[in-house]
């Protein structure tokens, strides 16, 4: 029997085509585009001062390409491409025929269609979007993403707030310090050369209730903010360099009267 694949009803696809499309989006996004064969890469688009602006994956099929990015910010990503194709020979097209289907217990069988961040994160594919064989768990796939530690820009972060480094794009392999220009790439690789971001995205786990924003305080010190919880697990962006023990660290809430514990969970694509 087929395994269902989960439908993401939150993503939508822009298709760019044209001759010189390869050209200018290797100009402006964070990956590499010139390296983009059969395998989907991971990237995002960034402003001139070298804030995340939108992420978003990667694929092609001759001379276009297929972006899977938010639907609550495709409209915007649209109309910042716009403005800077000036007279590129290209089109975009928005394909509400496509969607975006995962399947999170993916055992590295198919590795084409691995996620570009993460392996254990799944498989995720481009498909029709009537495609029938699928379920509307996408709460899975969420719960997934945090127990990971990863957040995307959308509901969880918003356009221009953090940088890149912040979000962890150079974990996931969502920026190629080694192509080239890129539009906020002389910030993001000033950052990167520094080698340690002050901030950055974690998990935690906590029973305790939080809602999003909810300030992280240690000694009457804010030290970061909660993106997202689900359950029992949640990310949040965080201070590390005030950590005094990272793994396992006692937060709480200045809102709040009565103190919440947090266990921090570094991400395991962190490096050693």
């Amino acid at each position: 029997m087929e395994k269902k694949l989960i439908k993401l009803s939150d993503r939508s696809i822009l298709e760019v085509k044209g001759n010189e499309s390869e050209k200018f989006l290797q100009g402006i996004i964070t990956c590499n585009v010139e390296k983009i064969k059969n395998k989907s890469s991971y990237g995002s688009i960034l402003t001139p001062q070298g804030k995340l602006l939108y992420d978003f994956m990667i694929s092609r099929k001759a001379n276009k390409f297929f972006i899977d990015i938010s639907k609550s910010n495709i409209d915007n990503f649209i109309k910042l491409l716009n403005m800077y194709k000036l007279r590129s020979n290209l089109t975009l097209t928005k394909r509400d025929d496509l969607s975006v289907f995962v399947d999170i217990d993916n055992n590295n069988v198919d590795m084409e269609n691995i996620d570009p961040r993460l392996a254990t994160i799944g498989l995720r594919k481009i498909l029709d979007s009537n495609y029938e064989h699928c379920s509307n768990d996408e709460i899975l796939y969420e719960k997934k993403l945090i127990k990971l530690g990863i957040a995307e820009v959308g509901d969880e972060i918003k356009p221009g707030e953090i940088f890149p480094i912040e979000a962890n794009l150079d974990y996931l392999n969502g920026i190629d310090f080694q192509k080239g220009c890129f539009i906020g790439q002389e910030v993001s690789s000033r950052m990167y050369r520094k080698g340690k971001a002050k901030k950055r995205i974690v998990g935690f786990t906590s029973n305790d209730s939080f809602t999003n924003n909810d300030e992280l305080v240690i000694n009457d010190r804010t030290i970061g903010t909660v993106i997202k919880k689900i359950e029992s697990y949640g990310i949040a962006l965080i201070k590390i360099d005030k950590l005094v023990n990272p793994e396992r660290e006692t937060i709480t809430i200045t809102s709040k009267d009565k103190k919440k514990k947090i266990d921090i969970n570094m991400p395991s694509f962190f490096p050693i």
